[in-house]
């Protein structure tokens, strides 16, 4: 019976509270605030989601994850962004000689390389979907995918109800006069927390 719980609780299918896994690699997120609020940063293997109020506002969260996947010599996959790739974009953020893997198709087709994206080594996954695309189920086996070490965002617009996803993290991303704040409306590493304010 012990053993059957520390399994699940090492594959993330059990919220253990305020108690942090050291052995849970992150990447930062850029921001103290957020690094704090998630327990050190995005963990992996993970599979996150940001709901979007806002088209584009994910960028200032982007930058700073895709840098330090490239620094840790991670290939990163664009599934169904909501604009192409500007080249002399990366060429500017040093992004310019890192694989760049953008991949557009219809929604189904991209949940299914989405899926394929987290079952490879070294690679980050972005995937842009809508709600209907991320059932519950989609999100278990986008999960277990991304048990073999690799990391994914899944953006998509805010949901009309909360129901359970095995998500790693859940925030929503909200832009105001100041700047963009986040609801975390799951953490891994605690209750939920509104209006985090990112610097």
């Amino acid at each position: 019976m012990q053993t059957q719980l520390q399994a699940l609780m090492q594959q993330g299918l059990i919220w253990h509270g305020q108690v942090t896994d050291s052995r849970t690699a992150v990447l930062c997120t850029g921001f103290r605030s957020l690094d704090k609020a998630l327990g050190g940063g995005w963990q992996y293997p993970g599979v996150h989601e940001w709901q979007l109020q806002t088209a584009f506002s994910e960028q200032a969260l982007l930058l700073p994850l895709v840098q330090q996947a490239v620094r840790q010599k991670q290939s990163v996959f664009w599934i169904n962004p909501p604009a192409w790739l500007s080249a002399a974009g990366l060429h500017h953020y040093g992004l310019h000689e890192s694989m760049q893997v953008v991949i557009q198709t219809h929604p189904e087709k991209a949940a299914w390389a989405f899926e394929q994206v987290l079952q490879t080594k070294n690679a980050l996954a972005l995937g842009w979907f809508g709600q209907k695309v991320t059932t519950a189920q989609c999100v278990r086996r986008w999960h277990k995918a991304a048990q073999t070490g690799q990391m994914g965002v899944v953006l998509t617009e805010p949901a009309l109800n909360e129901e359970a996803r095995a998500y790693s993290n859940r925030l929503r991303l909200k832009l105001s006069e100041t700047g963009i704040t986040l609801d975390l409306l799951k953490r891994k590493v605690g209750w939920p927390l509104e209006n985090v304010v990112l610097n």
